[in-house]
């Protein structure tokens, strides 16, 4: 990172989180929510893991399963079930049972959208990692931006697979910032999301990536400045909390952000 210097401020102090690289999640968390980005990037604190967060991680496990031949389906889909029920068991709650019986479609709707593509290609068994440089010639800066892929396979395609309830008619623009930072890190790939609701699946490659880019661009500028102007415990005390859907459930992050500081 080079000339960023209110992002270098809070990657300094010593409670600051906020590394000096940039990601798709870090700039949408700025954009959608910023006293959720100073509890994550100022203070370091952690939000819980919901039935929803869960449940995708768990069906993108067990849809690699099926893909790399490590499992069969329906293997994958009782491991599923049983990685699932051990983070979350099936009380009386309904959104925990609906996330747990929307597990074998989501997993048989992936399989049969992803099985053409064939095998994906992993480093050492993990997500590849990418980067890229974004540099700012009219403020003289540069940052790298990073991001892990879901899928990448032999022949060039990249996918990225996304599980929902509800089949989105385009991208929202949180995954469009994510497709487009993809594809800047893979220019010789082609990279597409993958949406899968428990009824089907689409395949979207919604946005303009330039005028994307252009738009992150401005972001970091803004990220720049704030942290410039404000450190983590003056953004607290000077920002009201939100309330957006990334603070639901989380009551220890409330108190904590709408606490007084003693002078």
């Amino acid at each position: 990172m080079k000339n960023l210097q209110g992002i270098q401020k809070w990657c300094d102090l010593s409670e600051g989180k906020l590394q000096p690289y940039m990601s798709a999640s870090k700039l949408n968390q700025f954009r959608n929510d910023l006293p959720m980005f100073v509890c994550k990037y100022g203070f370091g604190m952690k939000t819980k893991t919901s039935a929803p967060m869960q449940r995708g991680l768990i069906v993108e496990k067990a849809v690699v399963e099926v893909l790399t031949k490590t499992l069969e389906i329906d293997e994958a889909i009782t491991l599923a079930e049983s990685r699932f029920t051990s983070k979350f068991p099936l009380i009386a709650d309904e959104s925990i049972a609906k996330e747990f019986k929307s597990l074998e479609p989501f997993i048989r709707n992936s399989v049969e959208a992803l099985e053409e593509f064939g095998c994906p290609e992993f480093d050492n068994g993990d997500q590849e990692r990418i980067k890229f440089t974004m540099k700012d010639t009219v403020n003289d800066w540069e940052v790298d931006f990073i991001g892990f892929l879901d899928l990448v396979y032999p022949d060039g395609t990249v996918i990225d697979l996304k599980t929902t309830h509800r089949m989105p008619s385009t991208q929202s623009y949180d995954h469009q910032l994510q497709r487009a930072i993809y594809q800047m890190a893979k220019s010789n790939h082609s990279v597409k999301f993958c949406y899968v609701t428990p009824r089907g699946f689409a395949f979207k490659e919604d946005g303009d990536v330039t005028q994307l880019m252009e738009e992150a661009r401005l972001t970091v500028n803004r990220m720049n400045k704030f942290c410039e102007k404000f450190t983590p415990e003056e953004a607290r005390q000077c920002i009201p909390q939100t309330n957006t859907f990334y603070w639901t459930g989380e009551n220890e992050l409330k108190e904590f952000y709408n606490q007084e500081k003693a002078d």
